[in-house]
């Protein structure tokens, strides 16, 4: 039987010959236009700052551009490093699979694509396919890696990134399979790290993994037949419970994620498991002209492991405001928005947002009668006289569907000029000769 690593690897090798899908193209240029805006945004973050300052010496091999800056160069392992934390910092990049997968594929896709002059088409099927080999193994474990403390961007992203990175890098069979083995050892990032620095640093270290697999692959490294879905493989040893799919074929060719589970491109920066509470709390207040004060308390009841993601209910930095439930319910009652210029220090404790704390209580659903996880939200608000507001069951986040506009506003928070420039470049990127082009002079940064 052929083991899953050598299965995903046989369709890694062969996949320029695959006829991929319109729409997953589609979905591959607006990956890199929003997930590049979010990490622009997110360059001025203090992570980035000791990032950027911590790899200043690390020039080896074909330097690469660091964000989008082609004056500021490192290694293609130290680019994707900061770039991908970059991505992550501000919680405003996009989900799915219960992770982030741009966040770690895009900047390791940047790098190699920048180290090897590949076109922009190439850079988008490298995307693709990273998808759909995270989509893979995403759909291989039925319970939440959260629920073990595993962070899936972090555990999931090493795979899937080498994948990418191993197309484009052209390795053959072998060498494919053992880069993947090899990323199955480099995975690894806790739950119990959200809302430090930490947390976005795990989707830099797994842009970085993937490159730092496919080197040593390339370089004649050896790893087990099949890191990935072995008895004592990754998907085991993350299991929550011990009942992932470790034995069925793969349906990698036959059925696109790309096109059935596309992207949910995000309108807060803050964790996703917020985000249906934060359209309800807004839309309730708008119908209803509600004001702060007009308060008495907040509801919001949450499926358990989304919940559960939404650790600080007194947060005292921004960096925890991103995961806590009180802070996006206070920030969206006093301000209408929750939005990046919200996230601040001060703002997250003044008195005005610590004193609506006490006004919001945040329930963490249970399982329902059969030990299925409930499927919806709910936000109850009740007025100092006497209305009971009630949202009904959120099923769905609305995402954002304005990307030149969440792009050209996460530009100008990260003070890069060029904005319309590089958009236009991103929107057709898979038209561009060579992705080296993307940081020339019109797209380097002030």
């Amino acid at each position: 039987m052929t083991s899953l690593t050598r299965s995903i690897a046989g369709f890694v090798a062969g996949f320029s010959r695959q006829d991929i899908p319109a729409a997953s193209l589609t979905l591959a240029r607006e990956a890199f236009v929003d997930l590049v805006g979010v990490m622009l945004a997110g360059s001025n973050e203090p992570v980035v700052h000791i990032l950027t300052t911590t790899t200043a010496g690390d020039m080896a091999g074909p330097t690469c551009s660091v964000l989008m800056n082609a004056r500021v160069r490192r290694s293609a392992k130290a680019a994707s490093l900061v770039n991908g934390t970059a991505a992550h910092a501000l919680d405003f990049d996009d989900v799915q699979f219960n992770a982030h997968p741009s966040t770690v594929l895009v900047p390791a896709i940047l790098a190699e694509a920048e180290r090897g002059g590949a076109s922009g088409l190439q850079a988008c099927k490298a995307y693709v396919l990273g998808y759909e080999v995270w989509g893979e193994l995403h759909g291989r474990e039925k319970n939440p890696y959260h629920d073990k403390g595993w962070h899936p961007t972090a555990v999931m992203g090493p795979v899937a990134a080498t994948a990418a990175v191993a197309f484009l890098r052209g390795l053959d069979l072998e060498a494919t399979r053992t880069a993947l083995s090899l990323a199955a050892s480099f995975t690894g990032g806790v739950v119990a790290n959200f809302g430090s620095m930490t947390k976005p640093m795990h989707a830099g270290r797994a842009a970085a993994a993937a490159i730092d697999a496919v080197n040593l692959a390339q370089a004649g490294f050896t790893a087990g037949e099949d890191g990935i879905g072995a008895q004592d493989g990754l998907l085991a040893a993350l299991s929550t419970h011990g009942q992932v799919n470790r034995d069925a074929a793969t349906g990698l060719g036959r059925r696109w994620f790309s096109v059935t589970t596309p992207l949910v491109f995000k309108k807060y920066p803050v964790c996703f498991s917020s985000h249906r509470p934060i359209d309800a709390i807004l839309e309730l207040a708008g119908e209803h002209r509600l004001q702060a004060h007009d308060v008495a308390q907040i509801d919001v009841a949450v499926r358990g492991t989304q919940a559960r993601v939404l650790r600080f209910a007194n947060p005292q930095t921004a960096l925890e405001a991103k995961f806590s439930m009180q802070f996006t319910a206070a920030c969206a009652m006093l301000r209408g928005r929750v939005a990046l210029v919200d996230l601040d220090d001060a703002f997250v404790t003044s008195d005005a947002v610590q004193s609506m704390f006490a006004k919001v209580r945040f329930t963490h659903l249970p399982p329902n009668a059969d030990g299925s996880p409930p499927l919806a939200d709910r936000v109850v608000i009740t007025t100092r006289d006497g209305r009971v507001l009630d949202s009904g069951e959120l099923a769905r986040a609305r995402p954002h569907t304005r990307l030149k506009e969440k792009f050209l506003d996460c530009c100008e928070a990260g003070g890069f000029r060029r904005g319309e420039a590089l958009f236009d470049k991103l929107s057709a990127l898979d038209t561009l000769a060579d992705m080296r082009l993307l940081c020339g002079e019109e797209a380097v940064a002030a």
